[in-house]
């Protein structure tokens, strides 16, 4: 029993400091933004913060994301998976908003959170930054538990002021983050994630592309 009080102690610290962190990103975020956030929120698609400045990447764009509990075509209350969508937020040059489901994490074992989300400079373009989407999702199970962490890199291409933006996955860079398992087993083995954090990963980047500014 001493792996679960350990890994316990371990996400409720990790809570604490992601709440932390969530509360200095929404104060960053413009009112009619959150508002706009909110208005496309319910109760089956529930915000779960940070609301993200996009600007790194592509001036005039937020991200966020909702757990999504409403009813999906092809699944039943008995085999619904966990579910996290992630939303593409902007105005065009006519102030009208729009909003793009860019992806949706979907987990059989553990509701997925927002670990982290921060910018980079993913592939041999100097001049616009990727979007790094860092999902963890806790895992509570009678033979395992802990966390599993997936790393998703994205390039935004489009015009805000057009009223077209696009998160294209970059499936090779994002492969050595995905399906990682921080887990401890009940017969005493462990698996370790390499890639749990936005430091690590910008460290990997940097090793994979040569002349990547960290």
């Amino acid at each position: 029993m001493n792996y679960r009080i350990i890994f316990a102690f371990r996400y409720l610290l990790a809570s604490l400091f992601l709440i932390f962190a969530l509360h200095v990103h929404a104060v960053e975020v413009p009112a009619t933004v959150r508002a706009a956030v909110s208005y496309r929120t319910d109760a089956g698609h529930k915000l779960q913060p940070p609301i993200i400045d996009a600007g790194p990447a592509m001036q005039g764009v937020y991200i966020y994301f909702v757990t999504n509990t409403s009813d999906e075509p092809g699944y039943t209350k008995d085999n619904r998976p966990y579910m996290l969508d992630a939303h593409l937020l902007f105005a065009d040059e006519n102030d009208l908003w729009h909003d793009t489901l860019f992806d949706r994490y979907v987990k059989d074992d553990g509701v997925p959170e927002i670990a982290s989300v921060f910018f980079v400079n993913a592939d041999h373009d100097p001049k616009d930054k990727e979007v790094v989407v860092l999902v963890r999702t806790p895992l509570s199970h009678y033979d395992y538990g802990g966390e599993y962490y997936d790393g998703y890199v994205y390039k935004l291409t489009g015009s805000a002021k057009n009223g077209a933006v696009f998160a294209g996955l970059q499936s090779d860079t994002s492969a050595p983050f995905m399906d990682q398992c921080e887990c401890s087993f009940r017969d005493g083995s462990f698996t370790h994630a390499r890639y749990k954090d936005a430091e690590s990963i910008r460290v990997k980047l940097a090793k994979t592309h040569s002349g990547f500014p960290k």
